[in-house]
């Protein structure tokens, strides 16, 4: 599957093996302006034929085999998606061996987040924030990506993604949501895929703004249920969570949190639920920065939520 793209700049991207990552990786293959490796902790058997890139295998506890692997492969830009599992020390590895490098000239670290909530709540994004702070003492160009919720996050198979299920509030599967506060407050939801055209974009841009903003879409909580009971042809059980009530910690909980539960555990989601909960209806999820990359790149059309609900959930 990997394309050959022009002799020119070479990317890579950290993480690329799935999620944000490949998705970024095969934009940046079918656009086809720069080489593209992609760096990955492991290979499985296989695994080589379904990228859309070659794979490049690092360590990310040793900065000087970074910083070789970067030479080597005379990576210009790094696009950082890893999953770090809570520690930022893989990334900051990641940013020393960029500055490092003779031939590793720009970043762009792994925050896209619903908003500045590493730089508002340095508590809440350890990780991210201690990645930002690394980034601030090289001489790297850098900039953090901000998107809103992922979109993805509320698909069905019926619609390709490299991102998973993680759904909140709204649980489409089971026709049930529970809306924080009065459901009246915006939110912005983009795309993953969308999110992957603009980050390619970015790599033309001579100048990075310290921050840069992706708006797919801006719907309330109550158009969003609307939505999503017209592409199911079925009206919505629907619950409020008070302030109050996300203040303490609870939220009700949807079928389709049972999931998460496992994985995470019960009280650490609720947890994080409760809090993007209250910064919904505190207005931190209705990104209106100064400038945005859609006015950047008008040529880029981002999905609407409509449109991506219908496709997912419409049969």
């Amino acid at each position: 599957m990997t394309i050959t793209t022009a002799t020119g700049t070479t990317v890579a991207v950290a993480g690329g093996t799935k999620g944000l990552g490949l998705t970024i990786a095969e934009a940046l293959a079918v656009h086809g302006k720069h080489n593209v490796v992609i760096f990955s902790r492991k290979s499985t058997p296989g695994l080589d034929e379904k990228l859309p890139a070659r794979l490049v295998v690092v360590d990310y506890d040793n900065v000087q085999s970074l910083t070789e692997a970067l030479e080597e492969n005379k990576v210009s830009d790094v696009i950082c998606t890893i999953n770090a599992y809570g520690s930022s020390l893989p990334e900051r590895n990641l940013i020393r061996a960029a500055e490092n490098s003779s031939t590793t000239k720009r970043f762009i670290p792994s925050i896209f987040a619903g908003f500045a909530y590493p730089t508002k709540y340095p508590e809440v994004a350890k990780s991210k924030t201690e990645a930002l702070e690394e980034l601030a003492k090289t001489s790297l160009m850098h900039t953090a990506v901000y998107n809103g919720m992922f979109m993805d996050f509320y698909g069905s198979p019926l619609l390709k993604s490299n991102v998973g299920s993680f759904p909140m509030f709204v649980d489409i599967a089971n026709n049930v949501a529970a809306k924080p506060g009065s459901g009246d407050q915006a939110v912005v939801l983009t795309r993953v895929l969308d999110i992957a055209r603009f980050v390619v974009r970015i790599l033309d841009l001579a100048v990075w703004p310290k921050e840069s903003y992706i708006i797919g879409d801006r719907v309330t909580l109550h158009d969003f249920v609307n939505m999503a009971e017209e592409a199911r042809g079925t009206k919505f059980r629907i619950t409020y969570d008070s302030k109050e009530e996300l203040e303490a910690g609870q939220v009700t909980e949807l079928p389709c949190y049972e999931t998460t539960f496992a994985v995470v555990g019960k009280e650490m989601t609720k947890q994080l639920f409760a809090q993007t909960g209250l910064w919904i209806i505190g207005n931190e999820l209705d990104l209106r920065p100064a400038s945005t990359l859609n006015e950047t790149f008008p040529d880029i059309k981002t999905m609407t939520l409509r449109e991506f609900l219908e496709l997912s959930w419409k049969v």
